[in-house]
């Protein structure tokens, strides 16, 4: 069993381990999908965005009560188009992972309107900006 050196960082414990960087790890990662899918692993979450309606994304995740599709409805009444719509549910899905609060989605909604977050793209960039403050605030 390998000893670990509790004073060095994650990433320097990863590059001994594995002979490269998290981001070149990354990289190769990325290579490899776009080689078997033939797109980029953001182009293909993309794609399923664009693709899907968010009652479809909602069955992902289990079965759907009427009040989900009636917070679909609303998201789509204050002016989200299904595509920003999925992303904020697996956003919201991914961070709570206990349901659908439906007046806290339907803010969190309106918040990203007021941000101007109108694009799948935009979508998906704020809620990965999000991850990454969660993940650096938990870390600290």
């Amino acid at each position: 069993m390998t000893k670990v050196n509790r004073e060095e960082s994650f990433e320097e414990r990863f590059k001994a381990t594995h002979g490269m960087t998290i981001a070149e790890w990354n990289a190769k990662l990325e290579e490899k999908f776009k080689a078997e899918i033939g797109i980029t692993p953001d182009e293909w979450v993309i794609n399923r965005y664009r693709s899907l309606t968010p009652v479809e994304i909602l069955k992902e995740y289990g079965v759907i009560s009427e009040a989900d599709v009636t917070l679909v409805k609303d998201l789509q009444r204050i002016g989200l188009n299904d595509g920003v719509i999925n992303v904020l549910l697996e956003y919201v899905t991914i961070v709570n992972g206990l349901g659908f609060v439906h007046s806290l989605v339907l803010e969190l909604g309106k918040n990203w309107l007021e941000k101007d977050i109108v694009t799948i793209e935009k979508a998906v960039d704020y809620m990965r900006e999000e991850q990454r403050r969660y993940k650096e605030s938990a870390e600290s």
